[in-house]
């Protein structure tokens, strides 16, 4: 068993380096920084809907950033790979864990989010930020 989540996360982690190297230069560079940024603001355990509300408040606004990382081109695949690369990293509980981490199933929960007419609560993702 141990044996098998293992290779699912050698799989999983060569999947998103090979997504990775999909993004333009500049979306690569916005990747990284943001992703070295929250990985330092997230150092405390982070779940599931937190993250999920991070990365839809940073799909609609960048002002919960500070002001040297507002410039950067966060597209919302820079965005779907920052979200696939935490749940890689610290969600092993998924059952269907393909599929979550896939960024197409990002981008779409965002699209029927708005759909409905739900919104993050930015507030919330501030208060992680801080």
């Amino acid at each position: 068993m141990k044996d098998k989540l293992i290779a699912q996360k050698k799989i999983e982690q060569n999947s998103l380096e090979f997504k990775v190297n999909m993004l333009s230069a500049f979306e690569i560079y916005s990747f990284e920084k943001l992703f070295d940024y929250l990985h330092l603001k997230l150092q405390k355990t982070i779940n599931y809907e937190e993250l999920n509300n991070l990365c839809f408040s940073l799909f609609c606004t960048l002002d919960i950033l500070p002001e040297n990382l507002q410039s950067l081109k966060i597209t919302k695949n820079v965005l779907a790979l920052i979200y696939t690369k935490f749940l890689t990293e610290n969600f092993n509980e998924f059952s269907d864990l393909d599929t979550i981490i896939n960024e197409e199933y990002w981008i779409e929960q965002i699209r029927k989010s708005m759909v409905r007419d739900i919104w993050p609560n930015i507030e919330n993702a501030k208060i992680l930020l801080k």
